[in-house]
């Protein structure tokens, strides 16, 4: 039975493309320069730093682009960040059989607005967030902490993620792994479970 589960954020438990390929957008037409939202998207899903080093690189654009995306991403509103169906759900699940939950993002200060703004910041033991200054998924440095310090048992522990990121560092961290593929990804390396619904989880966790 799944007691613990560490969960990423962006693409797992919310739903941040749509408003942050907005951001990217308009501060791409900024710069006079028109991309498809389905093309921005697919190098977002990758990381935020391989859609800004590509676009960059392609338009030999300079930092006043970064520096408009930032901005542009900074005023998005708690509001505009959607949990995905069943996270709510299943987070609940997951303290009320008295488990724990914690997030490890490469998201700000912006995490814990969205999760007080959706009411969901009661089910998190700790939120990771990049302010923490732990090495970036996949390096394992912020599992081992979480695992560390909470007393994890890793059998009953499960790592939550929609990229090759979390798979990696989760099982160099020595946790079982679940992908939910919300980007259609080829993983590199096999997860534990695979799920295309949260609702899956309830299976999984008991």
């Amino acid at each position: 039975m799944i007691r613990d589960i560490i969960w990423d954020f962006d693409g797992t438990l919310f739903d941040t493309y749509p408003s942050t390929v907005e951001a990217f957008s308009k501060a791409l037409r900024e710069n006079g320069i028109k991309e498809t939202k389905n093309n921005i998207l697919n190098y977002l899903k990758i990381s935020e730093g391989c859609a800004v080093s590509h676009f960059k690189d392609k338009y030999g654009l300079g930092e006043v682009f970064t520096n408009s995306f930032k901005q542009h991403k900074k005023n998005i509103g708690p509001e505009a960040a959607k949990p995905f169906p069943f996270a709510v759900e299943v987070c609940k699940r997951i303290a009320d059989l008295g488990g724990r939950n914690y997030i490890l993002t490469h998201r700000g200060a912006s995490t814990i607005k969205i999760l007080e703004h959706h009411g969901m910041l009661e089910y998190f033991q700790e939120v990771i967030t990049k302010h923490h200054g732990f090495k970036r998924k996949p390096d394992p440095e912020g599992f081992l902490y979480l695992i560390d310090r909470y007393k994890i048992n890793k059998s009953n522990a499960l790592v939550v993620g929609d990229r090759d990121y979390e798979i990696l560092g989760g099982k160099a961290a020595g946790i079982k792994v679940c992908l939910y593929n919300t980007n259609n990804i080829e993983s590199t390396t096999a997860p534990d479970f695979y799920i295309g619904s949260l609702s899956k989880l309830f299976d999984i966790i008991n």
